[in-house]
């Protein structure tokens, strides 16, 4: 029997209309009996801020993931990267290794001026092979939708994680130069041009969605998907992990997968994929800003802009990850000084604490950095290099912090050919993620930190295969 997943009335009209391209009366949808030959395609769905409550509650605001859990395999806690923050997080559930290994050690890149707005989005940051890489390379046909660091990603069809830099650019613009006409010409026609579309939110994370059901209608559809839905990121931060905006951003991710099982259905190919939906971090809420630049500044170890953000130069500085900030020094003296006022103030204030290299190696975080900080649950790190050292903190839910945090733990859920049913996994790492997807496309990844769990896998070729 099928685990069916009953759709709301709105919804499901919703769903039909936009997979089918055809009105139809509200009806249940029936998962079909996944083929026992493993999967055609693979699916792999990345929701921020995606965490185990958000399929287990009786009250989920997500019963499409909900279901697919049931119905599949379904994690417990999985357990983030460190920093725990969107980029590190992605590129580890891209390549299976930590960010000492992949090389994309936070969200933005920091420079002269100090931390920037510039992310990590190009996909030669990453120094080591990718699921998404290795596919293509093996001959399978890839598509990477809003994943991030896919800038320049040789993959067939691409739609990178790149923003508009200027006033009044839309995304479709932004896009252009970072892929071919074919998906330009996709992106389009899902409405690219829109003001709405130019950040991340609903209307990015639809259209996405649309061009993920037009790939999905190709006669030759990819057999390895990737997509990310990030509306949930922009609540979280404003609202919390519990607030009602929050649970609302899910429920509208929610539907947005079930728009995509429901044309990969309508298609006739639902019994022959995989779909993995996982998220990257949790979130924590926070009270109170702090700023370790202001200490530094005080110290004499950088020049803050005058009037503005930012800094004229730095012997010594801190890249915020929002629950955790890492520092950077030009010279070993210079560490020395920096730690020392950074000790003092977390001495007065209680409110974060110093993290060792020796610790920061062992939990696989950026080799660059001299030693690490970690704030106190309710505090949250800023870049900045003025004002006082403890400010409200303008957000109310933050990740960013160490992974040994439960909140910071993330959720993962498969369902389809070569999955488990029913199957509960109390505790998984984010490394483990990519070995484990690896398989089911005939595919192995070097050097991974990861395990292949071979209990969430129903393969004949993974079965007689040693669990490290």
């Amino acid at each position: 029997m099928g685990v069916r997943l009953w759709l709301l009335l709105a919804a499901c009209a919703m769903l039909l209309a936009a997979c089918a391209h055809e009105s139809a009366p509200p009806q249940a949808l029936v998962l079909p009996e996944p083929s026992s030959q493993g999967p055609s395609a693979v699916v792999v769905v990345s929701v921020a801020g995606l965490t185990p409550d958000l399929y287990r509650a009786a009250n989920s605001p997500m019963p499409t993931l909900a279901a697919l859990a049931e119905g599949g395999a379904s994690a417990d806690a999985v357990h983030s990267v460190a920093p725990a923050s969107s980029y590190p997080a992605h590129a580890t559930l891209s390549t299976g290794r930590r960010p000492a290994g992949h090389g994309v050690v936070a969200n933005h890149r920091l420079g002269e001026r100090g931390v920037g707005h510039e992310r990590y989005s190009g996909a030669a940051e990453l120094r080591a092979p990718t699921l998404w890489r290795q596919a293509a390379l093996s001959g399978l046909r890839v598509a990477t939708l809003g994943w991030p660091s896919t800038v320049g990603a040789k993959v067939a069809s691409n739609l990178p994680d790149v923003e508009p830099t200027r006033s009044g650019e839309s995304w479709l613009d932004a896009l252009r130069h970072h892929t071919d006409a074919r998906m330009i010409a996709l992106a389009d026609a899902a409405g690219a041009r829109a003001p709405e579309v130019a950040l991340p939110g609903a209307a990015r994370d639809r259209l996405l969605i649309d061009v993920a059901c037009r790939l999905m209608e190709d006669p030759r559809p990819p057999q390895l998907l990737f997509v990310h839905l990030a509306q949930s990121s922009a609540a979280l931060r404003s609202g919390g992990a519990g607030a009602r905006e929050a649970r609302a951003a899910f429920a509208r991710v929610d539907q947005e997968l079930a728009r995509l099982v429901t044309c990969t259905h309508a298609q006739g190919r639902l019994a022959d994929t995989t779909i993995v939906a996982v998220g990257d971090h949790g979130v924590m809420s926070v009270h109170t800003r702090v700023s370790p630049n202001a200490a530094l500044a005080e110290a004499g170890l950088l020049t803050p802009i005058r009037n503005g953000q930012g800094m004229v130069q730095w012997d010594a500085v801190t890249r915020s990850n929002g629950g955790s900030a890492f520092v950077y020094a030009r010279k070993g003296e210079d560490a020395v000084l920096a730690r020392r006022a950074l000790e003092r103030k977390a001495e007065q204030t209680g409110a974060f604490r110093v993290v060792t290299a020796q610790e920061m190696k062992s939990l696989g975080a950026d080799p660059d950095a001299w030693f690490g900080l970690e704030a106190e649950p309710g505090f949250v790190f800023s870049n900045d290099a003025r004002g006082p050292f403890l400010r409200a903190a303008a957000t109310r839910g933050v990740g960013g912090y160490l992974p040994g945090h439960r909140e910071m733990d993330a959720g993962f859920v498969a369902w389809g050919p070569g999955i488990a049913r029913g199957l509960r996994i109390p505790v998984m790492e984010l490394t483990d993620v990519a070995p484990t997807l690896a398989p089911l496309l005939g595919l192995s990844l070097d050097g991974v930190e990861g395990r292949v769990l071979v209990g969430v896998l129903r393969l004949p070729r993974v079965s007689a295969m040693p669990e490290r």
